[in-house]
């Protein structure tokens, strides 16, 4: 991570959304390719078709790197990998513990909690730490110790960029489903685009959470909040919550937005 996972972030093609020219989509294309939205605007591909707009061979060489799909049979498997399992029950335990100290740290008095900042930012972590297992929270994520401490120690700020940014208290985000639902769709799409599965099954692929998320969410905010909260919990650097904030914050202040005209109910 570090400056590495910086220049990675500089490199990407996201300081806004991109749109491909003429889209061809179903109704329900239309629902699963929004869904795709924080993950599609984090890498710069279109957020309004199932095409993705992204060079075959980079998008080959990153699906390979980065998912270990390099055909149809591992891309089903690891589609269905993320129906039955993913990272949502993993990372529940995670979760609970952020919004805990983060609902400590909003409700105490505005002194201590200004005083906390400046003085003793550890408190809150300091008087939750029965609740707060950090071996065990290592143990169920997969993460070492040390980068869960990095992760609970950053909560007030990336907690605070779910609340402004994206307009969610994340006491509402119950369920981290999102994150897997978004990259079922993510990696359906850059299956169509690889040839992979054809363009009739996309639906079939993509829709495999679609009824967990509309059972866990409200809205569309509440389905970007909780693919940024379990993206950080995934892999936590400043760098990375920058990038993920900013872009999940343009599919709410870019009019063009699928967000903007398509109802996540």
């Amino acid at each position: 991570m570090g400056l590495m996972d910086q220049i990675g972030h500089a490199l990407m093609d996201n300081d806004e959304l991109h749109f491909a020219t003429e889209s061809r989509c179903s109704p329900e294309e239309r629902w699963l390719v929004a869904l795709s939205a924080p993950l599609s605007a984090f890498n710069g591909n279109f957020v309004n078709a199932v095409e993705t707009g992204q060079s075959p061979e980079a998008l080959r060489e990153g699906v390979a790197g980065m998912w270990g799909v390099q055909d149809r049979k591992s891309f089903e498997q690891t589609a269905r990998w993320i129906v039955d399992e993913g990272h949502r029950e993993k990372y529940r335990g995670v979760w609970h513990g952020l919004v805990k100290l983060d609902t400590a740290h909003r409700s105490a008095p505005l002194l201590l909690r200004s005083v906390a900042s400046l003085v003793f930012p550890g408190l809150f972590m300091l008087k939750l730490r029965g609740e707060l297992d950090y071996e065990a929270f290592a143990s169920q994520t997969g993460k070492s110790v040390a980068d869960i401490a990095t992760l609970m120690g950053s909560y007030s700020d990336w907690m605070d960029d779910l609340r402004k940014p994206l307009g969610v208290q994340p006491a509402e985000i119950t369920d981290l489903v999102a994150w897997d639902a978004v990259r079922l769709a993510s990696l359906s799409r850059w299956a169509v685009d690889l040839g992979y599965i054809d363009r009739g099954e996309f639906t079939g692929f993509a829709s495999g959470l679609a009824g967990p998320v509309r059972a866990a969410y409200g809205n569309w905010a509440q389905v970007s909040a909780a693919y940024v909260a379990a993206g950080l919990i995934w892999n936590y650097s400043e760098a990375r919550q920058e990038a993920l904030v900013r872009t999940n914050a343009m599919l709410f202040s870019d009019p063009r937005s699928p967000y903007k005209d398509l109802p996540l109910h």
